[in-house]
């Protein structure tokens, strides 16, 4: 199986695990929750090819592992009652308390989610209500952003031992490797105390060995590379000056279709509309600040990309690169800037420039020495682009000037996203050996070592955890012998000032 199937299940595969889905649902009737399956989720599966596409990429192609995991998911989310998950029925109380909720938009586009980490003490809440929580906002953020990518931004600022609850945190993990295949872009741990630094790296063992790199630990110098000064909140260094307020959700019409649709309108699957919600707008949100102006086909006002949506990598040489054609096909001069998701892995020339109406470029893009090309797939990039008005300077610092102080929000930039393509064979098959597919949660666990794994890192975090109360314990000794020996410092002050005076007196008489 060549890697771009891997990378892109035919609609042939799609219709297979639906069947295969349906044939399950005849075959194992009893050992579906009472009540059946969720209609939403049934919609999901029946009313179009997402979610389906997400659980093969996950598993590489592999029909079996895809429909089990499938069918996982469509159990716990009815035992859970995931769907039914509402402003109604959730701790309103730790919402408004702006724990973690959702802003910005990382260099990707893709919709951060903040977790305040300092605003939590282990202990201080009802764990169930946390993790109910946790849910609401994720499946609110993967309904309002169309069930793209969304960034995790773990905020540690001001945070120590007490606020790190491991339990929360592996469970957070359980739940996006089992139930949501393909739905982070990165995880972002920011201002990491070095306290922290054995919590953070029992928290890189549990993940599998795909989902490590994504896991960044930033800081304000290196927190640009992801999030650009537009999205970035004060605190971060960023010109958002955003206070959390809790909005409630507006509904979005698909959303409500999936609420009143049923299964049943078509016996014929074939006779199903399918829907790629890539080609639906999403719904006006705080947390959905999407550009109007962005073009998914490389086609757009300003500028044509060649081939559209994607930058194909091949093997020339002891480099893997590739390259696209941007074309302007203004009547007026366009200039033009180049962002990627990770800076650090690629040479990009030229990265930035101006064309003349009717002029193109050819941009190669070349994977750096040393990088490992197994999530190549993963990283986007972004082109940028505006028009040149007569009076503007065209020279290279004049231009890096002006792209420095123009947001990707503003209305004058046309946007093109593209993501990265392994060819078949870029070369003998020692570098990929067919990793570039899959989710950062999917097949990077042996199904033979998970359970094993799972099971020795449970008893790190136990180990750490008995360690981390130890320490608090002894931090608390501490302070109450402290607290003694300064009460007894003064006591023997007085003491001592008492029979000083005894003394004068005696001697004065």
């Amino acid at each position: 199986m060549t890697l771009p199937e891997l990378l892109n299940p035919t609609p042939q595969v799609v219709d297979q695990l639906r069947q295969s889905f349906r044939q399950k649902m005849e075959k194992d009737a009893d050992k579906i929750p009472p009540g059946g399956f969720h209609k939403n989720d049934l919609n999901k599966i029946f009313m179009n090819d997402v979610w389906l596409v997400k659980f093969l990429e996950n598993n590489d192609l592999d029909l079996k592992e895809s429909l089990k995991q499938l069918w996982d998911t469509c159990v716990w989310r009815k035992t859970t009652k995931v769907n039914d998950i509402s402003e109604d029925n959730v701790r309103m109380e730790y919402i408004h308390d702006g724990i973690m909720f959702p802003r910005g938009k990382d260099l990707d586009g893709k919709t951060i989610f903040i977790f305040r980490s300092r605003l939590y003490t282990r202990g201080s809440r009802d764990l169930d209500d946390m993790k109910r929580m946790f849910l609401y906002w994720l499946e609110r953020m993967i309904r309002e952003a169309n069930d793209d990518y969304i960034t995790i931004l773990f905020e540690l600022t001001d945070a120590g031992l007490s606020n790190v609850d491991m339990n929360y945190i592996q469970h957070i993990i359980t739940i996006l490797k089992n139930y949501y295949p393909l739905s982070l872009n990165y995880i972002l741990v920011y201002d990491l105390p070095w306290i922290l630094n054995a919590t953070f790296h029992i928290i890189k063992k549990l993940l599998p060995a795909k989902a490590v790199d994504r896991l960044k630990n930033i800081s304000n110098k290196t927190i640009r590379e992801y999030i650009d000064e537009d999205n970035m909140l004060l605190l971060w260094g960023g010109t958002d000056d955003y206070v959390f307020k809790f909005v409630p959700e507006q509904k979005s019409p698909r959303h409500e279709l999936e609420n009143n649709n049923s299964i049943h309108h078509s016996n014929n699957n074939n006779h199903i509309k399918k829907v790629h919600f890539a080609n639906v707008s999403p719904q006006d949100s705080p947390m959905n600040e999407s550009p109007s102006s962005e073009n998914e086909n490389g086609h757009g006002e300003m500028l044509r990309i060649t081939p559209p949506n994607r930058i194909v990598f091949t093997k020339s040489g002891n480099e893997l690169s590739g390259c696209v054609e941007i074309e302007n096909i203004d009547n007026k001069p366009v200039t033009y800037k180049i962002k990627t998701t990770a800076p650090e892995k690629f040479r990009v020339r030229p990265s930035t420039g101006v064309l003349s109406p009717g002029a193109d470029v050819m941009v190669n893009v070349v994977l750096q020495q040393g990088q490992q090309m197994n999530t190549l797939n993963r990283e986007k990039f972004l082109v940028m682009c505006m028009g040149l008005g007569s009076d503007m300077s065209t020279n290279s610092q004049d231009l890096a000037e002006l792209w420095k102080n123009v947001s990707s929000k503003n209305d004058s930039v046309e946007l093109h996203r593209l993501t990265c393509w392994v060819a078949a064979n870029p070369d003998d098959g020692r570098h990929h050996n067919g990793g570039a597919a899959g989710d950062m949660f999917g097949a990077g666990y042996a199904a033979g070592g998970a359970d094993e794994h799972l099971s020795h890192f449970q008893q790190v975090i136990s180990q750490l955890g008995d360690t981390t109360h130890r320490l608090e314990a002894q931090v608390k000794f501490n302070q109450n012998l402290q607290w003694i020996s300064l009460l007894l410092v003064v006591l023997l002050s007085v003491a001592t000032v008492y029979i000083l005076k005894a003394e004068i007196k005696n001697l004065s008489q």
